[in-house]
């Protein structure tokens, strides 16, 4: 319990200072009220239902904070589809009834995101062998490893076939022997 007084006193110490002694600016100039999500609040992490807890009185309005945010830009490129996914850095408009440490009031922050990098194309280095270089000796490799493996085989094969020769004999009433190794010795 002490612990969680103690980070919750230092998340409010470093949250961003209230903007009461900033002068209001005039309802002509798109002024809302905002939040800026953090990476945590008392070390858990943020989602709606706790923002709205926070700052609207009920977890229960989270669905009109989602509703001013749906589809909308953040900062990383991304859009609130789902209720249940923020990220740290969106900006969320809040209801204009919202209060407490962390809400700012003002035209909500322009969100420009950069244009992505094209793809450039794979090119070898410079001195260095080029890619089907590789492949070929990659290629060769295998080759030889297959003709390594198919003449084995071949040897181990004819090795064993070079055995005794065998003939076929009668079958002798105590035995079920139908071949007999001929004798090579003479």
């Amino acid at each position: 319990m002490l612990v969680a007084l103690l980070l919750a006193a230092l998340t409010t110490l470093a949250a961003p200072p209230a903007l009461a002694a900033t002068p209001a600016p005039s309802a002509d100039a798109g002024a809302v009220k905002y939040y800026v999500v953090r990476n945590q609040f008392n070390g858990e992490p943020e989602f709606l239902f706790e923002i709205a807890q926070r700052f609207l009185g009920s977890g229960d309005r989270n669905d009109e904070i989602f509703a001013l945010n749906r589809g909308r830009l953040q900062p990383d490129g991304l859009r609130l589809t789902k209720p249940e996914s923020i990220l740290p850095g969106w900006i969320l408009q809040l209801p204009a009834d919202a209060e407490g440490v962390g809400v700012q009031t003002g035209p909500l922050p322009a969100v420009t995101v950069p244009e992505p990098v094209p793809a450039q194309a794979l090119t070898p280095a410079a001195g260095g062998p080029a890619w089907w270089i590789w492949a070929l000796v990659a290629s060769a490799a295998v080759v030889l490893l297959a003709g390594a493996a198919a003449a084995w085989w071949w040897l181990a094969r004819h090795r064993r076939m070079a055995a005794a020769p065998r003939t076929p004999a009668p079958l002798w009433p105590d035995t079920d022997r139908y071949y007999r190794l001929e004798d090579s010795g003479g």
